[in-house]
């Protein structure tokens, strides 16, 4: 069942960066349509993530209460109204209000995902299972492109997104058949993991604040800046910078995507590998992610230094790859390292401030390339360097606070028993 389940949860995030993708790949028929420059596109991809980084901490932190079953069916169908409505966008104003709509359900996606999905696999399960449900973001990203470049060409860009709209519902339709939960409970193998702990919801600021933690944000705020650049401006970069009909730059995508989703699958079964043999989280996916930030940075440098087009594509699909990696392994590490009842919320939090890369990063590279007039990849260049320096710093920061997690041994609990018994016979001798 627990296979399933994790299907469910693939196909979910298929629709999820489906969704998000749509709009860049309809970018040319929609600005046209509506007389909109690039700012003001770049514009509309910012506000999905401004919308999105607000549902994201609303919708996240319900995980605290609410049943996560319900919560997903809630946000498909709340993708089902917002997309249906692309038939009465006639102005910017109705576009930015959809991606509003959109964006505000879809922030909460990831957080009810992992809530859901811890409930059914240990931690040395994890890896893997984590990695091929946010797969499902690659598949939506680029596999799904050709299917959703031949709807806006042969039906419409309103009609793809309907279409979308209603894919969603099946979904939530199916999801309601399926159990909640395990009927036996899970066993953890370690004991250690702050995930197997239970702290008060006032505590949250203090999980928050730590500095492995807060490493953890930044890798996300990373991963979530290379991917609004590739929902709003990689398909342009392809068609205007390598030269590459619609038609063969979606082909391109799927390439990527199947390559990128076979790593990123290869790299959480290996990661589950390591953990699972040395029970460190040093040695297993530090040391992988912070490879996968080197070696992504190496390859989106490289598209600002060589001449050719076609070897410009080569390294931004390397980098590319390396940046499918980035979720699973930083969405794993989350329901690792935070304890269990605060993973939904310490994630909505942290795809919240992730969204801050999707308000400022499609603005940012759109302004570049207005900047940069004539020479439009020089405009591009420009924003993939920003990519570089974000990804070295952030292997950086990653090295600086590995050794500072959050742990939850026996040891640290019968301190805290104690420390709270000699608490209550303080009271007592006050009494």
């Amino acid at each position: 069942m627990r296979w399933v389940v994790l299907g469910f949860l693939f196909l979910l995030s298929v629709l999820n960066y489906t969704d998000k993708s749509v709009l860049g790949l309809a970018a040319e028929p929609i600005m046209s349509e509506l007389n909109l420059s690039y700012d003001q596109f770049g514009l509309v991809g910012s506000s999905f993530f401004a919308a999105y980084a607000v549902g994201s901490i609303i919708l996240g932190t319900l995980t605290y209460r609410f049943n996560t079953k319900y919560l997903l069916m809630m946000i498909a169908i709340g993708w089902t109204v917002s997309l249906a409505s692309a038939y009465f966008v006639e102005t910017l104003t109705h576009l930015i209000l959809l991606r509003v709509v959109l964006g505000f359900f879809e922030g909460g996606t990831l957080g009810l995902c992992l809530v859901h999905l811890a409930r059914w696999f240990t931690s040395v399960q994890r890896g893997v299972a984590t990695a091929i449900m946010t797969s499902g973001t690659t598949v939506g990203t680029y596999l799904a492109a050709p299917l959703l470049v031949m709807g806006i060409t042969n039906l419409s860009w309103q009609h793809t997104f309907a279409l979308l709209g209603g894919a969603s519902f099946l979904w939530a339709l199916f999801f309601f058949f399926m159990r909640d939960e395990p009927k036996q409970p899970l066993v953890e193998d370690v004991k250690s993991l702050a995930y197997n702990k239970e702290v008060p919801f006032k505590h949250i600021l203090k999980v928050l604040i730590n500095p492995y933690v807060l490493s953890i944000l930044v890798v996300g705020f990373v991963s979530m800046w290379i991917t609004t650049w590739v929902l709003t401006w990689a398909p342009t970069y392809l068609t205007k910078i390598v030269g590459f009909e619609p038609q063969r730059m979606s082909l391109i995508f799927a390439v990527m995507g199947i390559t990128g989703t076979a790593f990123a699958i290869g790299a959480g079964k290996f990661t589950d590998f390591l953990f699972k043999k040395n029970k460190s989280l040093i040695k297993s996916y530090d040391r992988v992610l912070v490879t996968v930030l080197l070696v992504g940075a190496a390859s989106y440098a490289m598209t600002t230094i060589v001449d050719s087009p076609v070897l410009a594509c080569i390294f931004l699909g390397v980098g590319l790859v390396m940046n499918t990696s980035l979720l699973p392994l930083n969405a794993a590490i989350k329901t690792l390292i935070i304890p269990k009842n605060l993973v939904g919320s310490i994630t909505g939090i942290s795809l919240s401030i992730s969204s801050m890369a999707g308000i400022i990063g499609p603005w940012i590279t759109g302004y570049l390339i207005t900047l940069a007039g004539d020479d439009v990849r020089a405009g591009f260049n420009s924003g993939v360097l920003v990519i570089v320096s974000l990804y070295v710093v952030t292997a950086i920061v990653l090295l600086a606070t590995r050794k500072l997690k959050i742990t939850a041994t026996e040891k640290e609990d019968a301190h805290r028993a104690t420390k709270e018994e000699q608490m209550n016979l303080d009271v007592t001798v006050e009494q």
